[in-house]
């Protein structure tokens, strides 16, 4: 046991040289008073703060948009908390004031470090990032989950942007239960780190109740020199944080040359050591270390201690490492990270290919995005590779905190099962491609048309690509041109459900591109439903069989249930008056059946017409 104690101290040591003369403080920098739509004025938060165990500072962030009315004794209300703030700040006890920057369908976003504000009715996204450009602020994306909006557009990615958004929450909630780091969020900040931001991690309990910084054990820990607003926003800056839901455990995490939260420049490998601790009864259960490529080190723990240092490679231009952890009790803390990059400014990252599976000869869009992270100009070669060599080369020049988003198109190789992308000959990301048989079949399933039958559709997506097939869904209209590609169009009657019939009928337009379809080589697929359906909308669909020359008509439903009839079990039953079966129409085929075989409920019954239909 001294001997570990030695180790740890030892690790301890080389981690802390590395962070220099820092210290670690708790606390909250996310809470609301009835400045905004909270509770309690600013006076009394912090003072409820303060007698708070393991609370070292409490941040007041009201939503700037009711700022706009001023306090009944003229003050403005920004400018009364912050010498409330101010007034509440001990030695042993710092109180700091930011903002809610909050946008309906884009998110929320906390500024600190100003005595001046902005809302949504001043400013949208990206005229947020300039006001906090312009202002030397500091900027957190508030709880990423999609019931605020789009994650900040996408987290599309601004390089100059990047050097003032310094944080992000993986964990948000006042309630009492702790849970507060939830999947979500925690998926969001990985998205952002994949789309280039350089974010440090934060928890906030988003107070509206008096109770600030006290709800539960979650806290935001940083590595600062001391307590002060100036060190605490200096450490935002740097990157200098973890979110934890445990209210004091510590997480060393450090390179050679590096702390949580910063960049290296140009190395071809690095020592990662991590040194988490935890009082004696709170013992861990699970640390794992995360970089680009998901999880690559998983360890399991029954101490209150871990530490290891860990060397790995550096095979790409833009590489990050951050660390997670969980302790018996289900509490979770998740550390900033620490990158490794090249030293030229430009960069590429969210590399992709659409659609991923693909037969020689189709088309296949290369996507990734390129940024520039200097304020000068500056050039890169860029090359994308396939298993057999370079398939495209140029000179990419970017003005100063330029970014664009690049979409390369080809026609898909043998080849192309991986495709590289290089930047100065140096490897930065791939992505696969399926590249399937010339004999295999590309399968759409409409749902456009409020066909709920299509929701039951696993097992069939499922044995078709066993069969080496590729299935996709049609969840809105399809336009001209979008069933180039496809093979076989699975068309079922729409049944029951939805708020408008009127989406459920074949419009001219959609018979149109059906046809057309069908004529070049197409197969379709049309299923009868047990479900009952107007006159009007069943009338569309028999309007596109008597074009394409078919005499046979679709009419009530018969059963819901499933029923076999001539040895076919169909989900669901409508009359089919005509023949049914296979007809053909120019290069192509219509396949009509009386009810739906090919639902999770029936298809085992029917692997032999399967076999048939999609081959």
């Amino acid at each position: 046991m001294k001997r570990f104690v030695l180790v740890a101290l030892l690790l301890l040591s080389s981690v802390a040289s590395v962070g220099g003369n820092l210290n670690l403080y708790f606390g909250n920098p996310h809470s609301h008073t009835s400045y905004s739509d909270g509770s309690g004025i600013p006076e009394e938060a912090y003072s409820y703060a303060k007698e708070v165990p393991d609370l070292d500072f409490l941040a007041i962030t009201d939503h700037a948009y009711y700022f706009a009315q001023d306090l009944p004794d003229g003050r403005n209300k920004l400018a009364a908390t912050i010498e409330a703030a101010i007034e509440a700040t001990s030695e042993d006890f710092l109180s700091f004031v930011g903002f809610e920057w909050t946008a309906t369908g884009t998110g929320h976003i906390n500024v600190y470090g100003t005595s001046d504000w902005t809302d949504r009715v001043k400013s949208d996204l990206w005229q947020l990032y300039d006001w906090i450009i312009e202002h030397d602020a500091v900027g957190q994306f508030n709880h990423p989950v999609r019931d605020f909006g789009d994650n900040f557009k996408e987290f599309q990615y601004s390089p100059e942007a990047d050097l003032y958004m310094n944080l992000i929450e993986v964990g948000n909630g006042s309630w009492w239960e702790n849970d507060t780091i939830v999947e979500e969020m925690f998926s969001a900040y990985r998205e952002a780190l994949r789309k280039g931001w350089h974010l440090g991690t934060t928890l906030g309990q988003d107070n509206h109740k008096p109770n600030w910084g006290g709800a539960n054990d979650s806290r935001t820990a940083v590595f600062a020199t001391d307590l002060s607003e100036i060190s605490i926003l200096e450490a935002f800056k740097k990157r200098r944080t973890y979110a934890t839901e445990d209210r004091n455990i510590e997480i060393h995490f450090s390179t050679e040359e590096a702390f949580m939260g910063d960049i290296v420049r140009d190395a071809d490998r690095v020592e990662l050591r991590i040194l988490i601790r935890d009082t004696a009864d709170d013992p861990l259960e699970i640390v794992q270390i995360y970089s680009n490529d998901g999880v690559i080190a998983n360890f399991l723990v029954d101490s209150h201690e871990f530490y290891i240092e860990m060397t790995t490679n550096i095979e790409v231009g833009f590489q990050y490492f951050f660390v997670y952890a969980r302790g018996h009790d289900g509490e979770e803390a998740v550390s900033s990270p620490i990158w490794v990059e090249r030293s030229c400014p430009i960069h590429l990252y969210n590399s992709a290919a659409f659609p991923e599976s693909v037969k020689p000869g189709e088309r296949v869009t290369l996507s990734f995005q390129i940024s520039n992270l200097s304020s000068e100009e500056a050039s890169s070669l860029l090359q994308i590779e396939n298993l057999e060599g370079i398939i495209h080369e140029e000179i990419v020049t970017l003005e100063g905190f330029e970014s664009k988003i690049v979409h390369l198109e080809r026609t898909a190789e043998e080849h192309d099962a991986r495709i590289l992308f290089l930047l100065d000959s140096v490897p930065y990301s791939s992505t696969w491609l399926e590249i399937r048989s010339s004999a295999s079949l590309n399968v759409l399933v409409d749902r456009s048309h409020i066909n709920y039958a299509s929701d039951e559709r696993e097992k069939l997506k499922m044995l078709l690509e066993e069969m080496g097939n590729r299935v996709s869904t049609a969840d809105r209209i399809f336009k001209v041109g979008e069933l180039d590609t496809i093979d076989v169009l699975l068309l079922p009657l729409p049944g029951v459900g939805g708020s408008f019939d009127r989406l459920k009928i074949l419009m001219p337009q959609q018979s149109n591109i059906i046809k057309e379809f069908v004529m070049n080589g197409g197969r379709l697929i049309i299923t009868g439903t047990g479900d009952e359906i107007s006159n009007e909308i069943i009338s569309s669909y028999n309007r596109l069989l008597e074009e394409m020359e078919i005499y046979a008509t679709y009419e009530k439903a018969i059963t819901s249930d499933a029923v076999e009839l001539d040895g076919i079990v169909f989900d669901g039953l409508s009359v089919l008056r005509g023949e049914s079966g296979r007809h053909v129409y120019g290069k192509g085929e219509i396949l009509l059946f009386p009810g739906d075989p090919f639902t999770d409920n029936v298809i085992e019954n029917n692997k032999e017409l399967l076999d048939q239909s999609f081959r």
